[in-house]
């Protein structure tokens, strides 16, 4: 572990004794799943995970905090023996160091720790300066977030709601109640995985948009956001423009001989839209596209590790989203959403039911429905159900 990070730690197992306040919160969860037509050889996998995450905040003065946020995983099942790349699949991966500490790897069982947070944040007046691994999340939009740099994540991701940290140092300066500068540099051992990004907020019509301008994978991005309404429904939309991926951007994944999305000289140009709306007896209705001018129509499981490398949320050129949720009762939420690719046909479909059972006690309910052949987007999936215990403190 390099001393830097031995001395953050020391560093906070000291501060509460000098600090002025400190807090302590998180949770502890159960998560039950068992998948059918995912490993062709596998009649069913059935698996068991317990999770513990333990959120710190000392306050060192009334302008200074110090956070540290841990996620404690164990899996116990058929997937830790026998899907290959388990832990690395599990395991967040950052440029610098992962702060991530393997407690149990033996067959059916796998537990590890890691900190996915892990900053200082320091505020006066009209500026705030963070140092640290921390969350940058620039996106308007609820499904596909194009215009996030730092930390595109997939909704079908549901058991991770903090998401993934990045290690950067950010500078923010208020200019006004809508409106703010951002700016963010990523360090890292390789150039290609280093960043500078610059975000400019602002409200017009009453609508918040967001531009940036950014130096990321050695090559200039252009991206933005806005977020609004129309007649009441929710309106969203983001974009993002960048170079071409290369085959050194996309590793280990590169394929000779085949289609990759490094091929083409065309810039990589994304671009998502967002409507919503809320009815008075509590219906819900959500739908989203996104458009990706390199992906795929075909084949597109062949490039989805591809896609994460290059940064993309799908490697399909088109993708549809479509969602209803109703309160049935004020404790019990239904929900019901689907991801489409219209040029390969497959798609998930997601039914899932939330219940909140006692005082910070939750339990929620989900399935994810796989259809397509092998190689389209979704139909390598298989069938998944989920029962998830939540206990907050």
């Amino acid at each position: 572990m390099p001393r830097c990070v031995i001395l953050l730690i020391l560093l906070f197992l000291w501060v509460p004794l000098k600090a002025q306040d400190w807090d302590i919160w998180g949770y502890g969860k159960y998560l039950g799943s068992r998948i059918t037509g995912y490993l062709p050889q596998e009649d069913a996998l059935v698996d068991h995970q317990l999770h513990l995450r333990l959120n710190s905040r000392w306050y060192l003065s009334p302008r200074g905090t110090l956070a540290m946020e841990w996620r404690l995983r164990a899996f116990y099942g058929d997937l830790p023996g026998k899907l290959p790349g388990f832990k690395s699949y599990v395991v967040s991966s950052y440029p610098l160091t992962d702060m991530a500490w393997t407690l149990a790897d033996e067959g059916s069982l796998f537990a590890y720790a890691q900190m996915d947070r892990f900053f200082w944040d320091y505020a006066a007046d009209d500026w705030q300066v963070t140092i640290g691994r921390q969350r940058v999340a620039w996106g308007t939009t609820l499904v596909w977030n194009v215009s996030d740099l730092y930390n595109p994540q997939s909704i079908l991701d549901f058991d991770y709601e903090e998401r993934p940290g990045s290690d950067v140092l950010r500078f923010q300066y208020f200019t006004g109640p809508a409106s703010r500068w951002e700016v963010v540099m990523q360090p890292a051992g390789k150039k290609r995985q280093r960043s500078l990004s610059l975000m400019g907020a602002f409200n017009r019509w009453n609508y918040d948009f967001y531009l940036i301008m950014a130096w990321q994978r050695e090559k200039p991005v252009l991206a933005g956001a806005f977020s609004g309404d129309i007649a009441g429904a929710g309106f969203r939309g983001e974009f993002k423009a960048s170079g071409h991926p290369r085959p050194v951007d996309l590793e280990e994944t590169y394929l000779p001989g085949f289609v990759n999305l490094s091929d083409g000289r065309g810039a990589d140009v994304q671009m998502t839209l967002s409507l919503d709306y809320t009815f008075a007896n509590s219906l819900y209705l959500h739908g989203e596209i996104l458009y990706n001018s390199i992906g795929v129509r075909e084949n597109t499981a062949l490039l989805a590790f591809q896609a994460q490398k290059a940064g993309l949320l799908s490697a399909a050129r088109y993708s549809l989203f479509a969602e209803t949720a109703y309160q049935w009762h004020p404790l019990v939420r239904l929900d019901l959403f689907t991801l489409f690719n219209p040029d390969d046909r497959s798609y998930i479909l997601a039914p899932s039911v939330s219940w909140s059972a006692a005082t910070n006690l939750d339990v929620y309910l989900i399935g994810l429905l796989g259809q397509g052949n092998r190689l389209s987007e979704f139909g390598a999936m298989g069938r998944a159900s989920y029962l998830r215990l939540k206990y907050s403190f």
